[in-house]
Order: structure tokens, then sequence, then C-alpha cells
């Protein structure tokens, strides 16, 4: 089974919960993983070796905590 594989049975589960598989990718899930282990308190040098990063700065680019909403995105979303 490979990684493709995997991702067309997550997306099918996602769109059967009737979640926007459309913008779901492998990297979605390093990042999530990434920005969990950071969330949890794990040294960004141990999260860094997890991902098979040479440089810091590649781990950072994953981390979505600093993420805000904002007002394009709180427009987009319909009520």
């Amino acid at each position: 089974m490979s990684g493709n594989d995997i991702l067309r049975m997550v997306k099918r589960r996602f769109r059967a919960a009737g979640l926007p598989a459309h913008r779901l990718t492998c990297h979605s899930f390093r990042a999530t993983t990434i920005t969990d282990l950071l969330d949890q308190g794990v040294p960004l040098e141990d999260v860094q070796y997890l991902a098979g990063h040479a440089d810091p700065r590649t781990t950072r680019l994953y981390d979505r905590r600093k993420r805000g909403v904002t007002r394009n995105i709180v427009e987009r979303i319909s009520v």
C-alpha cells in the first residue's frame, strides 16, 4: 500500500463525513504532526530530527500554531 493509496482512503472518509477533502495532502498530516509535537512542548531540535530536516527553519515552516484567523478567512465562511 502506497502513501497515495492511504491518502485516497482518507479523502474518501473525509467526503463521507461531509468534510472538504480537496485541500488535504500528505503534507497536511506532516504539518499537523509537527504542530502537535511543538504544541506539546517537544523541543524544536527533536521535532526537526523526527521530521528529517537539516535546518530548523524548515521545521518552523510546518508550525501552524501562529496562524491567526484573518478577515479573508472569516468572510469565506458561509453562515
